[in-house]
């Protein structure tokens, strides 16, 4: 117990899920010996198939919590490419070198984020003791505060428990409890400002050996108004997500399921047929792009998919979830050490809901028109990003600085700091 926590201006802090963003935040608390109790609705962690590759500013966060020798240790040793390819006959249009910053610590980080979620959860089961305290069964239902402090309404039981009704409370509750988030409800209802992109997008994970007899490998962004979707290497032994977008909206699940051999005839190369690969998991999902109107409501805060979602091609979903717990783990720590006043939460909630207005929402809608949007026989010619990297491609220490750069989508709220 830190002897001068009397003295702190707060004491402790809820964070609502324990999803990577959940974790990351009490991590990072727990670093600086701020204690924190994560409640997870579910029985266990939420490994369905959702990101499996993380830009460089991801990866220093990972650095920062001390997961990523971890991650690497279960990631595949190599991703030498990230390219685009048209679907109607496999040409690959262009690509990103990734073997420049392949020995570089900050490069791309590759692994399914049910495994990385593992990996955080135990380092918060190891490192946290007395100061990471994570409750599944835990679903929150409501938030509330004061000005003293805030609770949130908890229904504690598992499946086929009799359900408990508690009041939990603390300094401050953060909502890192996903698009759903039942924190951003009590706040606002159903109200979500953005919208809902007429696609319902498909996620598996494949074993198929046409990767390898093609010559395929790393990350395959495949544009087509009917196929379009990512196609990557993503695991040992042969492991590959497969994942695309399918046009036509208001089927059921077993419907989008009935039209899957169509698809991956399409974007796999050979064109193979359903008993030639084996699929071995599968996660439907709409696809969004919304962001609430505050991150912030006096004592709660918002962070993540709880607070903004966006579609998932070119990878801003996670990696912009993990920088918000990043800045605002830095802005807790900076408030509990006397090193900033209470205000620098506000400041947290305005800067990372301008840099997804100016900056994320844009660019994750070009990186989807560009594979579901455009004319896949004009495209390389036509696209504004592709023209940037035909000039990158002329220069390799240009393309590696522009691959390792700090993205205007970071942002370092120590600079808030007092002396």
């Amino acid at each position: 117990m830190d002897p001068a926590g009397a003295k702190r201006p707060f004491q402790k802090i809820i964070i609502v899920g324990a999803g990577p963003s959940g974790l990351i935040l009490a991590l990072l608390l727990a670093q600086n010996n701020i204690p924190s109790v994560v409640l997870e609705a579910w029985p266990d962690l939420d490994t369905r198939l959702r990101a499996t590759q993380y830009g460089v500013p991801a990866t220093r966060v990972f650095k920062r919590v001390g997961v990523l020798d971890d991650i690497r240790n279960a990631s595949i040793a190599k991703f030498p490419s990230i390219c685009w390819r048209r679907v109607a006959d496999g040409e690959k249009l262009i690509d990103i070198d990734l073997s420049l910053t392949e020995d570089h610590p900050d490069r791309m980080t590759i692994l399914q984020l049910g495994e990385i979620i593992k990996i955080l959860y135990r380092h918060c089961v190891e490192k946290g003791s007395g100061l990471i305290d994570v409750r599944f069964n835990h679903k929150v239902v409501d938030v509330g505060q004061d000005k003293t402090k805030a609770w949130t309404d908890i229904e504690v039981g598992g499946p086929g428990e009799d359900v408990r009704k508690e009041k939990l409370h603390a300094d401050y509750v953060v909502g890192c409890d996903g698009a759903a988030s039942s924190v951003r409800r009590s706040l606002f209802g159903r109200d979500w400002p953005g919208e809902t992109l007429p696609y319902r997008f498909i996620v598996q994970n494949v074993f198929y050996e046409g990767f390898e007899k093609h010559g395929w490998d790393g990350g395959n962004y495949m544009i087509d108004p009917d196929h379009w979707g990512l196609i990557a290497r993503r695991g040992k032994g042969g492991l590959w997500r497969v994942t695309y977008g399918d046009p036509v909206v208001g089927l059921t699940d077993e419907e989008y399921l009935d039209r899957r051999p169509w698809h991956m005839k399409a974007i796999l190369p050979g064109h193979p047929d359903p008993d030639q690969y084996r699929i071995e998991q599968t996660n439907l999902y709409n696809i969004h792009n919304r962001c609430a109107e505050k991150f912030k409501v006096g004592r709660i805060l918002l962070a993540a998919d709880a607070a903004h979602v966006c579609n998932p091609m070119g990878g801003y979903g996670c990696m912009t979830a993990v920088l918000d717990v990043d800045g605002l783990a830095d802005c807790f720590i900076g408030y509990y050490n006397g090193r900033a006043g209470e205000e620098i939460l506000d400041t947290y909630a305005q800067v990372r809901r301008d840099i997804w207005l100016k900056y994320v929402d844009k660019r994750s809608m070009k990186n989807l028109n560009r594979v579901a949007r455009t004319d896949p026989w004009t495209v390389l010619d036509t696209d504004e990003f592709f023209g940037i990297l035909k000039e990158l491609q002329k220069d390799e220490q240009a393309m590696k600085e522009f691959l390792l750069k700090v993205s205007s989508i970071e942002y370092d709220f120590k600079q808030h700091y007092g002396e």
